[in-house]
């Protein structure tokens, strides 16, 4: 399989939460530097101060698209963050805590504008199905480089994982 790697993600546990956004830029306001996964991040930690995520690079976070190829226009998605331990789920329903079970994964990498990572995705199934590999699961996209830490479009770097049997 061209560009595809093969590898197991081991059971985790991380708080989840819900979003309906138009794009992964959606998270970020570049005016004022906000940035709600890491608003999100902090309101978790406020309610439980013993749960902690791990320091890059052990950090390991993503975003799944129930409804499965990431669709044009608005789309709904579940975001994860792992962490070390489960905590108590926020009252409001704002994140909740889940242990991911272990999966196989073939794994992608996308480089460039997270606008245009549908096209990575659609190639990955498709060198999916070319090997033969049944999916058996929703995507992940874990974002590595981003708006946080790059500035130039072309450096940002997420790993697709499409869980396979």
């Amino acid at each position: 399989m061209t560009d595809i790697k093969i590898k197991e993600i081991p059971e985790h546990i991380a708080y989840t939460a819900e979003f309906d956004i138009d794009d992964y830029y959606d998270f970020f306001d570049f005016e004022t530097d906000s940035n709600s996964l890491v608003d999100l991040e902090e309101l978790m930690h406020r309610e439980n101060p013993d749960v902690n995520v791990p320091e890059m690079p052990n950090d390991y976070n993503y975003f799944t698209h129930p409804q499965g190829v990431v669709p044009k226009g608005r789309m709904h998605i579940h975001y994860y963050d792992m962490v070390d331990r489960a905590g108590i789920d926020n009252a409001d329903g704002k994140y909740r805590f889940v242990v991911v079970p272990k999966i196989r994964a073939a794994c992608m990498m996308h480089r460039g504008s997270f606008r245009t990572i549908d096209k990575t995705i659609r190639s990955a199934f498709s060198e999916i199905g070319k090997a033969g590999f049944t999916v058996c699961g929703d995507s992940r996209i874990s974002a590595i480089h981003g708006p946080w830490d790059r500035e130039n479009l072309s450096d940002h770097l997420a790993e697709i994982q499409i869980p396979i049997e």
